[in-house]
Formats: C-alpha cells, structure tokens, sequence
C-alpha cells in the first residue's frame, strides 16, 4: 500500500507496527495467539498454563520477539512434540525456513500439495487468531510515536514493515490517525521484513539513508540485511526509546554521523533488554 508518494526526500525512515510503534503485541499474544493455540492443539489442563506462558516467553520477552506467526508455532510445537505428529512438525518447520512468505496464503497452496494436517490446523489457528484479534478493543501507538513521526514527516518518507497481516495494520494504524503519515505499508503479504526493505531502497533511496526502527531482533536482522542503519524501540521502555531517537538519533541520522559504534550501543542494549 502506498500513499501516493513521490520521490520528494531522500530519507527514508522504516518502522515495525506491533509492539513498536503501535501497542498492539503483548495482548495480541496474551488474548489472541496462545489461547487460539490451546484450543486448536487440545492443550490440555495440566500443561495449558505452562504452554502459555512458554509460548509469551518465545513470542515476546526473549531474542525471538516478534517473530512470525508460523515461526512461532513451530517453535512451541518443538518444544512440546507430543501435541503432534513430530514429523509433520518437522515438515512444518521446513516450509517455515523455505517459503517464499510466511503467509496464510502461502501455506494453503502447501496444504492443497501436501494435504498435511498439520498444515490445515495451522490455517485454522490462524484464521481464528485473526477472528480474536478483530473483536480486541483497537491498541493505541506507545506515548511519543505520534510526536515522533510529526517530527520525521518533516525531513523524510515514513514506510510500516511489519509481519503483520494487512487489514489489521490499516485498521490500526487509520483508528490511530497516523495512517496519513506513513508513504508506504508493507505487511506480511508482501514478504518478510528483509525483503520489503530491499523493495523500498529500489524505489531510488540510498541505503546511508534508511534506517529501521523495530523491537526485535528480526528487525535489526532486516536491516543488516539490506545494509542500512537501524534503531530500537527497547521493551517496557517504548516511551523513552522513542524519545531517545527524536532528540538524539534522528538528528545524527540526517546528518550521516551514525557509526558503527552507535550501531553496536544500540544493538547490545535491545539484546540485554531482551535477555
């Protein structure tokens, strides 16, 4: 999705949706993604507590934040293989590592090939996810994220990169009223994180002049990737982090006197926080 954006800057700013601009992860999880989860895989009583809170541990307060749905699932199903078949598992994970998305899209042109069970209830648990999401009360952007971007706007284009599902980021970010300020959106339809960045520095931006803010280490991945700056948006810190960028960071960014250093202080602060 685009808004109409003409190639009037040089500066591009990309930023994750969920759990970095807009408020949305931890209840996603907490109300949506792991209860949907216990009822698709019949997770009993005695463990259901304990797949819980292993499946927020992955999902939201460890290296592997933000990861993608399926990845996740994956994740969990390793964790505790005698809630399925180990090796449509196995055969789960390798879609997760080769696909060309990780959408629910793609994975149902793998099921009708397949016809793995696995495969059908991974759709059925995302479809649901997605129903429990759209009855959620709408997440509200972290305090600062709107003063941030008013600030932004100002010397340069603003892109969403998110793994998020595309109705829910336009919902999201249109209830917010900052839909009108991002140029671009890009979700998980269009690909993973890294390659939406590579999709953007194509439309004739120079990579010293892109940066990716994100809360997770996947997102700095996206941004190593395609050798661009990057910045964190540190958890239960949010306000502060995108405080930090407005008064500090951002300037350095325009001003091409973002280093390595700055890089590595930065990228070691979200890993501990993260620890």
């Amino acid at each position: 999705m685009e808004n109409n954006t003409t190639l009037s800057s040089t500066f591009l700013v990309c930023m994750d949706s969920d759990g970095c601009a807009i408020d949305s992860m931890t209840v996603k999880h907490l109300k949506a993604f792991g209860p949907a989860f216990a009822e698709v895989w019949n997770v009993g009583e005695e463990m259901k507590d304990t797949v819980l809170e292993e499946w927020n541990r992955i999902n939201l307060y460890t290296l592997t934040r933000g990861i993608n749905r399926f990845q996740g699932l994956v994740a969990i199903l390793k964790m505790y293989p005698e809630l399925d078949d180990e090796s449509e598992i196995n055969r789960l994970a390798a879609w997760t590592e080769t696909t060309k998305a990780l959408s629910p899209t793609v994975l149902e042109e793998e099921y009708k090939k397949t016809e793995l069970q696995i495969m059908k209830k991974a759709l059925v648990w995302s479809k649901l996810v997605n129903q429990i999401i759209e009855s959620l009360a709408l997440a509200e952007p972290f305090d600062g994220v709107k003063h941030a971007m008013e600030i932004i706007k100002e010397h340069a284009h603003i892109a969403v990169v998110s793994s998020a599902n595309p109705a829910a980021i336009e919902e999201e970010w249109k209830t917010s009223g900052l839909y009108d300020m991002v140029d671009y959106f890009y979700s998980q339809a269009d690909g993973t994180k890294a390659e939406c960045i590579s999709m953007l520095k194509k439309k004739g931006y120079e990579k010293q002049n892109i940066i990716m803010i994100g809360d997770a280490i996947g997102d700095q991945k996206a941004a190593v990737y395609n050798d661009v700056w990057f910045y964190p948006i540190l958890v239960s810190r949010e306000t502060y982090s995108w405080k930090v960028f407005v008064d500090e960071y951002f300037d350095k960014f325009l001003k091409g006197n973002i280093n390595e250093i700055n890089q590595a202080y930065w990228i070691n602060a979200m890993k501990e926080n993260l620890a």
